[in-house]
């Protein structure tokens, strides 16, 4: 007797030797356990919006086991694994009985425990003797590393719910569009009994849904899980269940979200509908000037959180690449940067509001900007200026700006298309001569709402800012706001039906060359929105059949910017920072003598009022002339500038300084001459 005791020691420890052994030579791959999880998004109020597959294709919704309700846990146990809790992995007398039946029966039952069935899950292989063998020496390492209610968990999320869907949580939002709170027995019964065959049973066969349900249930009460009052009730409950689409309400969005499993986004559903809505109906309008898609954002201005993302007018419009993400792509900004200028010079002491600027003819190596109008308008306010969005003084003003141009100020910003050396876009990024995407626009913008400090936006919730700098102070900032928000009614036109009834906004459009990109972007205390139109292939709008001219973003983008305010109604606005006061200016063009124009302006504490003599270049001092300010250049000799002016040389516009020009030996003599312009 003690003899035999010893040897059942002996192979007790020889077994438990011989599984540590094999443990160490193959070691579990718990890499298996934990597949790749599909992509969850949810918006701010933790409703989900949109799901993408795993990497590999699957529909992955992961569980923890404190979601395992007693009425899961009791259900699966009941229907596959009644000793669970007391055995190591493996059950032997479920495997003795299993032999004995399989001999005697045509029929063949299973003796796996919810330990095995995992194992098996982990590597999918063919059922034979060796693979069962293997099987269960996975189980008693899953028992070793894991405890129970961990197995339950790992069970439940690699469990095969027919097709691409796996795991328990998937199943039940697939199946029944429902988080696994709120199933009721019933529909867990169902579920439990799916892995059993997993395409024969999904509901892709209805008919046997109610049995699967009933056999499960039956089982539950067979073992006294449940009462016989409850036993009857979920008898009787219909399960209705199908397999449901993945919603696709934020793809864009989504798309740049790499990461897997729960993700909680910054967006207010609410106002995502809403810009998505008036994005989509606008392009309804839009298609007579062969424009078919637009984009759109919306900013929290405080916290720089992401509301609203509207990458185009729809994700599934394949004919107009609606997948292309319109708020990250690249586009032209027109005249939407000039804003930055002006508060840059406002600061520098290069302009007040009300002082005189000259929009008359500029030429800078050959490059000669003009207005959308191809007007020249002469003396203008910088106020003015602006809020027609000249070219002219514009430019000029970057250049006066020199190394604290706007060329610096997105730099400071880190616009990541602003990649190249600052003479490689010249002046001709004043007016939209460079890439910037909708969402660095909108953050730009919103530095203007924020008193002048930048920030980079966010769609991840609880996540700060990753980058803040100070681009302008809050002075220049306030003044510019004020100055967008008080454009001239006339300016607007056709779209000032837009505009009434709307909370106060400061706002500016840009239209970019041959009107392929149409822009508008606002701000108030409270919110950025950014809006644009145009086509992701690149090709240019139509002009209006009306008046033969391109369209411009006034016309287009500034309804869809000036509904989704009305929208917001917030009716707060920027309160008057400390640093500006009222002041009497000259606003001569040019001083001589006596000023004879002073006028009340807005003018920033401490910024000393600058006049580079190079303001009133060439073409300036002849309009001068031309309408009579002046007489004569003479006139001009008590001026400090007078030395600086008396030595400008005429400006010869063609041939432009430092080009080659090549000519045709072929061509007949008269046609090679080369024009002297001046």
């Amino acid at each position: 007797m003690i003899k035999a005791f010893r040897y059942i020691i002996y192979l007790g420890i020889g077994a438990v030797l011989s599984l540590v052994v094999l443990d160490l030579l193959y070691p579990l791959d718990t890499q298996r356990l934990y597949k790749p999880q599909s992509k969850l998004i949810y918006d701010r109020s933790h409703k989900l919006q949109n799901i993408d597959l795993s990497e590999d294709g699957f529909l992955r919704i992961p569980l923890v086991s404190n979601q395992i309700n007693e009425d899961i846990e009791d259900t699966l146990l009941s229907y596959e694994d009644r000793y669970f809790y007391y055995h190591f992995g493996v059950n032997p007398i479920s495997i003795i009985r299993a032999l004995w039946f399989n001999l005697r029966n045509k029929r063949v039952i299973g003796a796996s425990t919810i330990t095995m069935q995992l194992a098996r899950m982990m590597h999918h292989k063919p059922r034979t003797i060796r693979n069962k063998l293997i099987e269960i020496f996975m189980a008693f390492q899953l028992e070793y590393y894991y405890d129970k209610k961990t197995i339950l968990t790992l069970y439940l999320n690699n469990a095969p719910y027919g097709g691409n869907i796996e795991g328990f949580a998937s199943a039940s939002f697939s199946y029944f569009d429902t988080d696994i709170d709120s199933l009721s027995l019933a529909q867990i019964a169902y579920l439990v009994s799916i892995p059993k065959n997993p395409n024969k049973n999904r509901p892709k066969y209805r008919d046997r849904v109610q049995k699967l349900k009933d056999r499960v249930l039956d089982r539950l009460y067979k073992y006294d899980y449940i009462s016989s009052d409850r036993y009857n009730r979920t008898k009787r409950e219909y399960v209705s269940a199908q397999k449901r689409d993945l919603p696709q309400e934020i793809a864009h969005l989504t798309n740049k979200i790499k990461s897997q499993g729960e993700v909680n986004t910054t967006i207010d559903f609410t106002i995502q509908q809403k810009l998505q809505r008036l994005i989509k109906d606008r392009i309804e309008v839009t298609k007579e000037f062969k424009i078919y898609n637009g984009a759109g954002i919306v900013i929290d201005n405080e916290s720089m959180e992401i509301l609203a993302y509207v990458g185009s007018q729809s994700f599934e419009d394949r004919l107009h690449n609606g997948q292309i993400d319109g708020v990250s792509s690249i586009f032209s900004p027109g005249s939407t940067l000039k804003p930055f200028i002006y508060a840059k010079a406002l600061q520098k002491g290069l302009i007040t509001p009300l002082q005189k600027l000259y929009d008359v003819p500029l030429n800078i190596a050959g490059y000669s900007p003009i207005n959308y109008s191809k007007h020249f308008i002469g003396e203008v306010t910088a106020q003015e200026a602006l809020q027609l969005s000249l070219n002219i003084p514009a430019v000029e003003l970057d250049i006066l700006l020199k190394k604290d141009s706007l060329y610096e100020l997105l730099k400071l910003a880190k616009i990541s298309s602003i990649n190249h050396p600052k003479e490689y876009y010249g002046s001709a990024l004043t007016l939209g001569g460079c890439g910037i995407s909708l969402i660095n626009l909108a953050e730009l913008f919103a530095s203007l709402a924020n008193a002048g400090v930048y920030q980079k936006s966010s769609f991840l919730l609880n996540k700060p800012s990753s980058y803040k700098k100070r681009l302008l102070t809050p002075q220049s900032s306030y003044l510019i706001s004020q100055i967008l928000s008080n454009a001239p009614r006339q300016r607007y036109n056709g779209s000032w039906e837009y505009m009434r009834d709307i909370p106060k906004i400061a706002f500016k459009t840009g239209t970019s060359a041959h009107a392929k990109d149409l822009l508008s972007v606002g701000y108030n205390p409270q919110y950025t929105v950014a809006i644009w139109y145009g086509n992701f292939n690149g090709t240019k709008s139509q002009k209006s059949p009306k008046s033969d001219k391109h369209i411009t973003g006034l016309e287009i983008a500034s309804p869809t910017l000036h509904e989704i305010f009305k929208y917001l109604q917030t009716t707060q606005w920027f309160k008057r920072p400390k640093g500006i006061i009222k002041k009497q200016i000259c606003q001569d063009a040019i001083e001589i003598g006596e000023c004879k124009s002073y006028i009340e302006d807005d003018t920033i504490i401490g910024v000393q009022k600058e006049k580079p003599c190079k303001l009133l270049r060439p073409e300036v001092l002849i309009k001068l002339l031309k309408q009579g300010t002046i007489k004569s250049i003479s006139d001009l000799s008590s001026h400090r500038c007078y030395e600086v002016w008396k030595r400008y040389k005429p400006v010869i516009t063609i041939p432009i300084d430092k080009k080659k020009y090549i000519q045709n030996r072929l061509v007949p003599k008269q046609f090679r001459k080369t024009p002297l312009q001046c």
